[in-house]
């Protein structure tokens, strides 16, 4: 395996492949990374550590997608690649459910393919993926819970309730629910936790707002509840993310 990353690194050190990781550096809207046979990453370009909230390509090298997702989506992104790998097939056009730079989750077009050796072994994953203007036409419409994620994205600091956003879309919160998992792969409940976690991620990242401030903003009982939801969700403490920017 230490072998595959150390293929990949002389790879990334090819005239032309640096070539072109500079060019995806200069494309703000195209997110460009490079993983190994273990989905950690190798190299992104700089709009998807920007999208990530991250400062320095130190910060995301060696991690995976389970360090920034919630489980269910991370768990699928990781068997996609292993599917990707196993069969030596690219996925073209892949509709994924991810968060944006804000904390919303937002519909990307991804397009990987599985780096090969000259003997076809596969050692890691590359691909590009670029966010939508709009709804995918191609993924099936749950008109309600889409709505849901509309009204929760847009006020994530609201004290949102389950059962008061399923009357508002005229369905039952079991309805709900389920229209949640086929959709992102999470509860309303996760959604709405995972919301005000990542928008309060982006207030730490673009003001100076005290953490006990954003605590009460985004309905939290106090500061130490605040903080442990924090670290469940990023894997770190409101103080040391905000050190880390």
């Amino acid at each position: 395996m230490a072998e595959n990353s150390d293929q990949i690194d002389t790879l990334l050190r090819e005239p032309l492949v640096r070539q072109m990781s500079e060019l995806f550096d200069r494309l703000p809207d195209t997110y460009f990374f490079v993983k190994n046979e273990r989905s950690e990453f190798v190299h992104v370009n700089r709009a998807l550590l920007h999208r990530l909230g991250l400062t320095r390509i130190s910060q995301i090298v060696g991690t995976t997608d389970h360090d920034r997702y919630p489980k269910q989506i991370a768990d699928q992104l990781l068997e996609g690649d292993r599917q990707l790998m196993e069969s030596g097939e690219g996925l073209i056009d892949h509709a994924e459910v991810l968060f944006d730079e804000a904390g919303r989750l937002e519909w990307y077009s991804t397009t990987k393919l599985p780096i090969m050796t000259s003997s076809d072994i596969p050692i890691g994953v590359i691909g590009i993926t670029r966010s939508y203007s709009g709804r995918n036409p191609s993924q099936p419409i749950h008109s309600a819970a889409e709505r849901v994620i509309e009204t929760i994205s847009r006020s994530p600091s609201s004290p949102h309730r389950v059962a008061a956003l399923a009357r508002e879309v005229g369905i039952s919160e079991r309805q709900l629910h389920r229209q949640f998992l086929q959709l992102v792969k999470m509860s309303p409940r996760e959604f709405i936790l995972r919301s005000r976690i990542q928008a309060s991620a982006a207030d730490l990242r673009n003001t100076g707002e005290s953490i006990a401030s954003l605590s009460d903003k985004y309905g939290f009982c106090d500061q130490s509840a605040f903080t442990r939801q924090f670290r469940s969700v990023l894997g770190m403490t409101p103080g040391q993310y905000r050190r880390t920017i």
